[in-house]
């Protein structure tokens, strides 16, 4: 934050007191954009080129969520953050810790890849990842990647990547420590603890939280607690040891629709993980590294009922080790390789049926290969291949080629990138139980491109932006009522813009706007595809009155969707809706911070899916304290 003279600061108060009169609607801050100007501070990912790269660089669209907006806007699960995400629809049956649908660029969840630091979570039976328990307490930053990336994460990346970077106190010149208390609507409670620092080689991040919600149906409450920690050390100014652990246990009730309520059912799961991880830097030019991660995932199921949806135990474990390769070739020319292997066993034993309904296990190894070359001030160039053996599905060979230009005078961003994906069948897909199919060994492939432009103007104040995508599916297949079993539909297209603007005039006020164009078709049957709207307008303005208080107020509004009837199963449109949230940040000193918001503002009723009616208006607030 800077300080402006009194006569600055007059202008600023009435430009924004004339922008509060005018609007009386807007959306959620976008999550790429910062508030200080590109040139000052240019925005660094990793996820898109495996390394540290300047963004405008790696011909990728990338949006970063980092910590001061999960801080502002109150995020609390990873599903809160993405909403707002250009090209990402998240949808959840509206009862806390119920599965999460993430679909970007009108894919399914199963096809974008999760990661934690790199490492990739392995999925369940139906291939999505529990996104709906995962907290943001130790979350540095989120990094979503939208676009065919198998060429450097292999399968289930049609629609892209999540990388969720956690906080480590690597660098500090004295230990950090936070407590935080947060209670309101719904039997809402959740309090947590964390820690950061060093000391001499040694540094650490830990942190613990638990989450207790009643929730507003019957059988909706939610209850949950979570450890994580990163301990690292530097064995020499060459040589670094980083250690990942993690663990959760969540119940959650589970009622069904509100046409066929279950006050019975419940979900206990219980999830660890450890990871270490080698880091050598060889020379200046040259970094390898070795990341080893074994995880293990337990579900059990009660009170449940039906065929598709017995009591029942499910249990995964994984092993992941990956072997990563960093050459400077030049100051312009970066190549990157690596192999991986990948085994996973996934088993369910069916309380009511007294048997063990489902056992699997899938390896996968790969190899991949990728350059990144600045030809000419401000031209680069992209490229890479993979190639992933699977024990049961056929093999993949993927590749991807991107150029971005940054426009000498005018600070143009152009970009563009094409590349191939495939998304292997899960464990659902393969299950009879489930109506699948044994034999399915072809993944699901796709074949997609964008090109857009980002510009900034009035001393990088004020940034436009426009992507174009496109994405050919093949061989893919969709879950068709009544029994919502895998039916094969052949071909799909998704395409559409994602475009917005970030202004930023002065440090008290910033506003944020962001829409995205979707068409999502299954070629075959000639109908959209379901769940993925046709319009999403987001984004929000921030408000800092004063210097240590801040104002959020931020929307989301879907328009023009269709699903299936949650009684007649036909497919048919869906009402719109608006979710409007706000909240507030006062940092008292450094010591102490309140917050508050308010989510759901307007208190509309709608669905995201048929039958699961999202929560009405709800109030929080809390306290944050450091030492």
């Amino acid at each position: 934050m800077y300080l402006q003279n009194n006569s600055g600061r007059r202008r600023c108060a009435a430009i924004t007191a004339a922008l509060l009169a005018a609007i009386q609607i807007s959306v959620a801050q976008t999550p790429a954009q910062k508030t200080q100007s590109t040139e000052d501070i240019p925005e660094v990912v990793i996820t898109a080129t495996m390394s540290e790269t300047e963004s405008w660089r790696t011909a990728s669209s990338v949006t970063v969520i980092d910590r001061k907006k999960i801080d502002e806007n109150q995020y609390r699960f990873v599903t809160d953050a993405l909403r707002n995400v250009p090209g990402m629809t998240v949808v959840t049956p509206g009862i806390p810790g119920n599965v999460a649908t993430v679909m970007t660029r009108g894919t399914t969840t199963k096809d974008t890849a999760l990661m934690i630091d790199g490492r990739p979570v392995p999925g369940n039976l139906a291939g999505s990842f529990n996104l709906e328990t995962m907290v943001l307490d130790n979350v540095e930053r989120i990094e979503v990647l939208r676009g065919p990336a198998a060429s450097l994460y292999g399968g289930r990346t049609m629609g892209g990547v999540i990388n969720i970077i956690t906080r480590s106190g690597k660098g500090l010149a004295k230990p950090k420590s936070t407590a935080f208390f947060e209670t309101g609507s719904y039997g809402t409670f959740r309090e947590g603890f964390s820690s950061l620092g060093a000391i001499g080689k040694l540094d650490w991040g830990l942190e613990a939280s638990r989450t207790d919600m009643q929730g507003q149906r019957v059988n909706s409450q939610f209850k949950q607690t979570n450890l994580a920690g990163k301990v690292g050390y530097q064995f020499a100014d060459s040589l670094r040891f980083d250690l990942d652990t993690r663990y959760y246990t969540a119940q959650v009730g589970s009622p069904g629709t509100i046409y066929a309520v279950n006050p019975d059912a419940q979900l206990l799961s219980e999830f660890w993980s450890i990871s270490p991880r080698l880091v050598w830097n060889t020379n200046d030019r040259w970094t390898q590294s070795l990341t080893f991660s074994h995880s293990q995932f337990r579900q059990v199921a009660t009170g449940m009922g039906g065929f598709f949806n017995p009591n029942n135990r499910t249990s995964s474990r994984t092993d992941f080790l990956e072997y990563k390769s960093v050459v400077k070739v030049t100051d312009k020319w970066t190549v990157t390789a690596g192999a991986w292997f990948q085994d996973q066993k996934i088993s369910r034993y069916n309380d009511d049926a007294g048997m063990l309904d489902i056992s699997q296990a899938l390896t996968n190894w790969a190899l991949f290969l990728q350059s990144q070359a600045e030809l000419f001030k401000g031209f680069n160039l992209i490229g890479g291949v993979r190639y992933d053996k699977y024990s049961d599905f056929s093999d993949a060979l993927t590749w991807r080629s991107g150029i971005s230009y940054l426009v000498p005078v005018t600070q143009t961003v152009l970009h563009a990138n094409y590349g191939t994906a495939y998304t292997p069948p899960t464990p659902q897909d393969l299950t009879p139980v489930f109506g699948g199919n044994p034999n399915l060994i072809t993944p699901e492939r796709s074949r997609g491109y964008e090109f857009g432009i980002t510009q900034p103007l009035a001393s990088n104040k004020l940034s436009l932006r426009a992507t174009y995508f496109h994405n050919d599916l093949r061989n893919t297949y969709q879950y068709l009522p009544p029994f919502f079993i895998p039916v094969a539909v052949g071909s799909a297209t998704t395409q559409g813009l994602e475009s917005g603007l970030d202004w930023n005039p002065c440090a008290m006020f910033g506003l944020n706007l962001s829409y995205t164009y979707l068409d999502a078709r299954d070629n075959t049957n000639l109908v959209r595809l379901v769940r993925r709207p046709r319009h999403s307008i987001s984004g929000g303005i921030r408000f800092q009155p004063v210097k240590d208080v801040t104002f959020n107020l931020s929307a989301l509004y879907v328009i023009d969707r269709q699903d299936y009837d949650a009684i007649t199963f036909a497919q048919g449109n869906l009402h719109d809706y608006l979710n409007v949230r706000l909240s507030a940040n006062w940092r008292i000193n450094e010591h102490l911070d309140l917050f508050a918001r308010i989510e759901n503002l307007l208190g509309q009723k709608y669905q995201e899916i048929p039958g699961f009616p999202v929560m009405s208006t709800g109030a929080y607030a809390g306290l944050r304290l450091r030492f």
